[in-house]
């Protein structure tokens, strides 16, 4: 693999990319190896060349936000996913390190505004990447929005009533108490 092809903007040569990914826990790590798996598309040659399988298994979600940062491709970054899952299936599990269980609250109130938002989209006969590629949303973001696992910004919450024709409107009561807000999409 030509380390310049991948490395062209960057003053990296092989031997400093591999120490680089290396060191799971180095500052350098994820942003290189978003680099990498945006320009590269050979799992065979990333894998045998610069990424060690578990590194990669253990930090993916962390390399996916960072490619979604950098606004990469998501076809690069869909090619990835399925890379991560058929590459989990064959690793050795006692290579990986335990994820942190995470509590997910849901609030009933983005619950029920997620609900709307995804039935208005099912009403044009949209999927969620549909709806998120016409927002300039990644579909993770529709998802978690749908399914109320979030506290949506009031910007994108905007970006994806506007993107479905609908109307986004916060109305105070005149006693301007916090209990009192109405929310609707």
């Amino acid at each position: 693999m030509d380390n310049n092809a991948i490395f062209w903007d960057k003053n990296f040569n092989q031997d400093k990319v591999r120490r680089i990914l290396n060191d799971e826990k180095g500052p350098k790590f994820i942003g290189v190896a978003a680099t990498l798996l945006s320009r590269c598309n050979k799992p065979k040659e990333v894998f045998a060349s610069y990424l060690n399988k578990a590194a990669f298994c253990n930090n993916w979600r962390r390399i996916k936000k960072q490619m979604r940062k950098n606004k990469w491709s998501d076809a690069r970054i869909i090619f990835w996913d399925e890379v991560y899952k058929v590459t989990l299936q064959d690793i050795d599990k006692k290579t990986l390190k335990t994820s942190k269980k995470r509590d997910i609250v849901i609030d009933p109130e983005m619950k029920a505004i997620g609900d709307k938002i995804r039935g208005f989209r099912k009403k044009l006969g949209w999927i969620q990447a549909e709806l998120a590629k016409r927002s300039k949303l990644s579909q993770q973001t529709i998802s978690f929005v749908e399914k109320g696992y979030t506290n949506v910004s009031v910007k994108t919450l905007k970006r994806i009533t506007d993107t479905l024709g609908l109307r986004f409107v916060i109305e105070f009561p005149e006693s301007n108490t916090a209990s009192n807000q109405t929310y609707s999409a």
